[in-house]
């Protein structure tokens, strides 16, 4: 969570511009866990166990140097850890918005893009995180983990080529957008086995992610004289009510087209882990396509060996918010049980404070096994 007027000094012109993005868009001045924080002038607030679960944002102890972050893991008591692109997941929305979503979301200046177009923007600061990535592939022996991101494009080729670029770095998770139908086709089409066979084949993590929802669904669903309380998020500005209670469902989709169209039949050690989009909505998918595959017993998922629960519990792991009540989930569908995973969110705002000591409250009472497999086991299958 590198703040706006630092993001530069690491990515260059395309940090640059994102940072004056960020600056244009800022409708929550002074507050401690934005992004526009002109005053820090490096990664220097001392790493406190008692405060490391209270301090969010860009002053948070390794918000900007990633070399500080294992000290932090270490007074959290985490073993490995996945972190995702606050800046990177923001340039493909900007890039990929339409013209009025941009202007909803990020306030319609185009002057901050010094003459660039918005997608190539959005490919210049790909390309910089990923390069910026693949330098710091191994940080803490691969404790810490960098996503890569692998973007949507028309010919799959150009996907498996970037996906081959990382996965040769070392790179051991990559974000794919679950928006678009990659290559035009569903995930499940032959033309992405390639990608998926490199995944599995090399123990790279797939994940899916909130941030390009306005892909998935038309912005014009969010306008409403009742949605306009807009939510001043310290990463993204101007979501409301209506974007947090859809932003699954673009994942719901993906997920729904990998297990009926059979890729983890055909690729039963592939890893997804799906972050920040809630777990509410895993049970009911899961018995969802329980019920379709006995509705129609001709379909090839009908034939598949395993129930399409089973795929979900063997092959998918998802970090539910901290305010959901995950005991109650686990409740309904134990065969699940093995699906929902602790996630910080470290230093994001969204994490919570004592998220911790939040999750223990909820899942301790349902015994030691339980508390086990979501803190520590579950997501194992995602960091081997």
């Amino acid at each position: 969570m590198i703040p706006s007027h630092l993001l530069e000094d690491v990515l260059g012109q395309p940090g640059r511009i994102m940072g004056r993005i960020l600056e244009s868009a800022d409708q929550n001045p002074g507050n401690a866990d934005n992004m526009c924080q002109p005053d820090i002038v490096g990664d220097t607030k001392d790493i406190d166990p008692e405060n490391i679960w209270k301090v969010k944002g860009p002053s948070a102890p390794s918000a900007i140097d990633l070399g500080r972050r294992v000290e932090v893991l270490d007074a959290m008591g985490i073993d490995r850890q996945l972190v995702f692109p606050t800046t990177a997941i923001a340039a493909m929305m900007v890039g990929g918005m339409n013209d009025m979503a941009y202007e909803m979301r990020w306030g319609g200046d185009l002057s901050v893009f010094e003459g660039m177009s918005r997608p190539d923007f959005t490919s210049a600061f790909l390309n910089a995180y990923n390069e910026w990535v693949i330098d710091n592939v191994n940080l803490a022996g691969g404790r810490i983990r960098m996503v890569g991101i692998v973007t949507t494009q028309p010919d799959v080729k150009d996907m498996i080529a970037t996906a081959t670029r990382l996965v040769d770095a070392g790179v051991r998770a990559v974000y794919l957008q679950a928006d678009v139908p990659p290559g035009g086709t569903s995930p499940a089409h032959s033309q992405l086995d390639p990608l998926w066979r490199l995944l599995e084949e090399n123990d790279v993590a797939v994940t899916l992610h909130i941030g390009t929802e306005f892909f998935f669904l038309d912005p014009a669903w969010m306008v409403a004289e009742t949605l306009l309380d807009l939510f001043q998020s310290p990463e993204i500005p101007n979501a409301n009510i209506q974007l947090f209670s859809t932003v699954h469902m673009a994942l719901d989709n993906y997920v729904s087209a990998m297990v009926l169209g059979g890729v983890f039949e055909r690729f039963p050690r592939l890893r997804l882990g799906m972050m920040e989009v809630g777990a509410h909505w895993i049970g009911n998918a899961a018995r969802r396509m329980d019920m379709y595959v006995k509705v129609f017993p001709g379909a090839a998922a009908a034939k598949f060996p395993l129930r399409p629960s089973e795929y979900i519990a063997r092959n998918v792991r998802i970090s539910p918010f901290n305010f959901e009540p995950v005991d109650r989930y686990i409740q309904d569908d134990p065969n699940l049980a093995e699906v929902f995973c602790f996630s910080t969110d470290y230093p994001h705002v969204e994490g919570t404070k004592d998220s911790m000591k939040n999750m223990l409250a909820k899942l301790e009472p349902m015994g030691e096994e339980i508390t086990t497999k979501f803190f520590r086991t579950n997501a194992e299958w995602l960091l081997p």
